[in-house]
């Protein structure tokens, strides 16, 4: 290939929408995709607690973002969990599902922020 795929220059970034989510106490959001190229998600608010997980035997995800890729495969993992943690933000492609666990023992609000965005066609179909 005579490609460099890691060294594109974005030439536009245009965000087409943005909104802020707002989850109590055993509230969750399923596991999903955008549209656009690049979707990004971060924290403007977390809970001092989420929880204990009712599997003592499993590790705790309540209130995690999971971005899922794939299937399970031998030395891979298809999760890449993420812990909230208040001024983090991350960008992924829009097509990379993802979904937030639920939490629970307390009052307090988690709140994030996402958007979807598109970048200039070239970039984008490094591809073809």
């Amino acid at each position: 290939m005579d490609k460099i795929y890691y060294k594109k220059k974005i030439t536009k970034f245009t965000v087409n929408n943005s909104w802020v989510v707002r989850q109590y106490s055993n509230q969750y959001n399923p596991v999903h995709w955008h549209k656009g190229h690049i979707s990004g998600a971060g924290f403007l608010k977390v809970p001092s607690t989420f929880g204990e997980t009712f599997q003592k035997d499993k590790k705790n995800l309540n209130g995690q973002l999971v971005l899922i890729n794939g299937t399970k495969s031998f030395m891979s993992d298809s999760q890449f969990k993420i812990a909230p943690v208040v001024g983090d933000f991350y960008i992924f492609p829009h097509y990379l599902m993802h979904a937030v666990y639920p939490f629970k023992d307390t009052d307090e609000e988690r709140r994030s922020v996402s958007f979807n965005a598109v970048v200039d066609e070239e970039t984008f179909d490094v591809f073809n």
